[in-house]
């Protein structure tokens, strides 16, 4: 798609141009112009636009393309025959993909009715994304029409589909038994130069955008997890400007908390589980208190001696582990001496309260075989430990001793998970 040199328009100067940077340097600059009025209408979706990397991409076959977390490719050519309301939809459905981590809920789903499902819900979101400088009236165009070398584009947005997650829409186009158009090859390269080539992807061929397939790390979940924060924080600074979809605030804040009310749960175990190491007022000593005297009880925010098990079998899935990163942060935080045993049918690590931090940052978990607690709970012993509450982070799909431990044992299982323990408390929690 590479012109000729416009030898006419270069004389002037002496310098003979071509007209495929011109079109380049002018499609940046309106890529750049969305972006500052997305920021400034818009702050939570801007937001998290600004944090993408724009490259243009000339090989493109689709006006854009996104791996849903770092990278936003477009096509200048294909985008240069849009209006600015028509390529302001087309960048506000990218980071529709990383509000919804769209590639991180595809747990084995067909990646083609999955990206179907996908663009149907965040099309009929972004339709929607009002104009603040006329309340009632859509800001973005949906770029429907015919697109020189293109062709006739026909965006995926149904009214029928409003109000509908993607797992819901999939379900129903599962059901009728779309046949996927034929793989293609993609070539793109990233911000730094480098190429990279993307073969036999199953594509919708929905008109706006290609999605990359990617399974995300957990520090890539976090990193998600980090920018939608800092975009939430963004848009209450601007007292909410600007249309977020209903749900995703807490949505958004849900996948960075624990399951586990751990203060709720450790003041339901034995007092044992609670470090008393202070006098409070607010917490009397309740043996007084019927013979009407006010005595100051022991108390303290923190636990004591807290011993946690991580599972890291091949039973357990990334977003198993993604969860179990969650709760570790939460138990660190309560607890006054937190040790770590990293295991799968063996002890593969041992990790010290000064060292967790830095464990849980580097989210690098050992392990993969087959799971076995027995050895845990003997290391436990011979290192005569007596911990005020074992916490179990695992799916229960292991061996355990035959006689109860003397101290309290708690289980936190995946919701998915059925097995049960013969002692112990089992909460299960949600992935």
């Amino acid at each position: 798609m590479k012109g000729k040199p416009d030898k006419q328009a270069g004389a002037q100067s002496g310098v003979l141009t071509d007209p495929m940077d011109d079109i380049l340097a002018a499609e940046a600059r309106r890529v750049s112009f969305v972006r500052m009025q997305m920021l400034q209408m818009h702050p939570f979706w801007g937001y998290l636009l600004l944090q993408m990397k724009l490259v243009p991409a000339p090989s493109l076959e689709s006006f854009a393309a996104t791996d849903c977390l770092r990278h936003i490719w477009y096509n200048p050519f294909f985008t240069s025959h849009l209006s600015m309301a028509q390529l302001g939809f087309v960048l506000a459905h990218e980071v529709g993909h990383q509000i919804f981590a769209s590639e991180d809920r595809r747990r084995g789903r067909s990646h083609y009715l999955w990206n179907c499902a996908t663009d149907f819900a965040i099309n009929r979101i972004v339709a929607e994304i009002e104009n603040p400088a006329r309340p009632g009236s859509p800001l973005y165009e949906s770029p429907d029409g015919d697109i020189p070398g293109l062709g006739t584009v026909r965006i995926l947005l149904d009214a029928r589909w409003r109000g509908m997650i993607a797992e819901a829409i999939y379900e129903y186009l599962a059901a009728e038994s779309l046949v996927p158009p034929v793989s293609i090859t993609i070539h793109l390269s990233g911000a730094d130069g480098e190429g990279f080539c993307v073969p036999n992807l199953t594509d919708h061929g929905g008109g706006i955008d290609i999605h990359l397939p990617e399974n995300l790390s957990s520090e890539q979940r976090q990193e998600l997890f980090d920018r939608l924060a800092g975009a939430l924080e963004t848009w209450q600074r601007q007292d909410g400007a600007g249309n977020i979809p209903g749900n995703l605030v807490r949505e958004i804040l849900d996948r960075g908390r624990p399951s586990v009310p751990w203060q709720r749960v450790f003041r339901q175990f034995a007092g044992q589980a609670v470090a008393k190491d202070d006098y409070s007022l607010c917490h009397p000593n309740k043996r007084y208190m019927e013979h009407d005297l006010l005595v100051p009880g022991l108390y303290s925010e923190k636990v004591g001696q807290v011993v946690v098990s991580l599972d890291t079998s091949g039973s357990m899935t990334e977003a198993d582990l993604q969860a179990v990163a969650v709760e570790l942060n939460a138990l660190q935080a309560q607890a006054v001496d937190l040790t770590l045993i990293v295991a799968d049918a063996q002890i593969q690590q041992v990790v010290g309260p000064d060292s967790i931090e830095r464990f849980l940052k580097a989210r690098k978990f050992r392990g993969g075989g087959g799971t076995d607690h027995r050895p845990v709970f003997d290391w436990i012993r011979d290192a005569r430990l007596r911990p005020d509450l074992f916490v179990g982070l695992t799916d229960l799909q292991t061996c355990l001793p035959d006689r109860r431990p003397p101290f309290p044992v708690l289980w936190v299982v995946p919701a998915a998970s059925r097995a049960t323990a013969p002692w112990g408390r089992v909460i299960r929690v949600n992935t």
